[in-house]
């Protein structure tokens, strides 16, 4: 009697073993199959990052201390005029910079909005812009009136500012522009005192380069 309850002991016994590296199996497998998983997502977050871009900062810097122009009981000129103003107070320097890394290309809209203390109307006010290259400035936007977009754009220049220009711009990059505003030529003045003024503003958008 006491041998066989010796023998059923091991054979427990070994069944309990048996047990034992079944289930250290079953988690070995268990581990195998999370280190595996795990592995592959972390490639795949690795690869995600690669395709991440650092786009950096697009941003308009001043020269002056001001973000627009405004013309007060100016007398109204023609455009050839307007076009050559050289007094500090009749034309405003800004430019568009870039600070950018990764494989990007930032695509940029320029707008003025309309200051709302304005007394002069959009058509009796002309706007010119020119871009500065290879150290001389050269037209962009011929004299125009002021003209309020319907529509907000794309990029997210807001209904009611003026376009002014749209371009691209990549890596660390520095583009200057000069705007000028004058009174047209046929516009009549009264006695009152008249005004008008803008606000230079850019919206950006950053896309893959090709």
């Amino acid at each position: 009697m006491k041998s066989q309850n010796y023998s059923d002991e091991i054979i427990k016994k070994d069944s309990n073993n048996k047990l034992f590296i079944i289930i250290i199996a079953f988690l070995i497998f268990i581990i195998m199959v999370i280190g595996v998983s795990a592995i592959t997502f972390t490639y795949t977050k690795e690869k995600k990052s690669i395709n991440t871009i650092s786009t950096g900062n697009i941003y308009l810097n001043y020269t002056e201390d001001t973000n627009g122009i405004n013309i007060t009981n100016a007398y109204p000129m023609a455009d050839d005029v307007g076009k050559v103003l050289t007094n500090e107070d009749q034309y405003f320097d800004f430019s568009v910079e870039a600070s950018i890394t990764g494989d990007v290309v930032a695509n940029y809209e320029i707008s003025a909005e309309k200051d709302t203390s304005s007394t002069l109307n959009n058509d009796e006010v002309k706007l010119y812009l020119e871009k500065k290259v290879n150290n001389s400035y050269q037209e962009v936007m011929a004299p125009k009136y002021f003209t309020p977009l319907k529509e907000s754009t794309d990029l997210g220049t807001m209904a009611g500012s003026m376009l002014l220009d749209s371009g691209s711009i990549s890596k660390n990059a520095i583009v200057n522009y000069r705007l000028r505003m004058w009174v047209d030529a046929n516009t009549i003045l009264d006695n009152l005192e008249k005004s008008f003024g803008v606000r230079v503003s850019i919206k950006a958008k950053v896309d893959l380069a090709d």
